[in-house]
């Protein structure tokens, strides 16, 4: 059993364009991407068990919201963007290494199958402006096309 977590707490995330320029506060303000400023706190955690050459990994992701304020000639006003959390599973088996697969199906040397659902919950962030309005650019689908994703793959070692 393995088992990882992480908290990331920012105090300070500024850049300074050129000197005497604007300095970008992305903690309060500026914008840093399509998604926002930069989260003051990240918290990530991971956990995996593996089991006679099956297993299973699952990782969770939370981002806390952030702010970004617009200029004089932008008629939305502040757009907030809200939190974050995501949590992505994996499943697989080593049929290469599993003796008693191996010896009635001697073509699974080497293989391996892997089922991955990315985004399970498909969270996405939301941005609303002044208004409570959701801007054009801004909807959940355009900032994320994907969502969740489901995956399953086989990889095959050829010796």
């Amino acid at each position: 059993m393995q088992l990882a977590f992480y908290h990331t707490l920012y105090f300070n995330d500024q850049m300074l364009v050129r000197p005497g320029g604007p300095l970008l506060d992305y903690l309060n303000g500026a914008a840093s991407g399509a998604n926002g400023g930069q989260p003051q706190q990240q918290v990530e955690m991971q956990a995996g068990y593996t089991y006679n050459n099956l297993g299973v990994r699952m990782s969770a992701n939370w981002l806390s919201g952030t702010t970004v304020q617009s200029g004089a000639a932008s008629t939305l006003g502040n757009l907030t963007f809200s939190d974050l959390a995501t949590v992505n599973l994996r499943f697989f088996a080593n049929a290469g290494a599993m003796r008693s697969v191996v010896a009635k199906h001697p073509w699974l040397r080497g293989t391996r199958l892997t089922l991955n659902l990315t985004n399970l919950f498909d969270q996405r962030i939301r941005v609303v402006d002044a208004n409570g309005q959701t801007p054009l650019s801004y909807q959940p689908a355009y900032l994320d096309p994907t969502g969740r994703a489901i995956s399953l793959s086989l990889r095959k070692l050829f010796f």
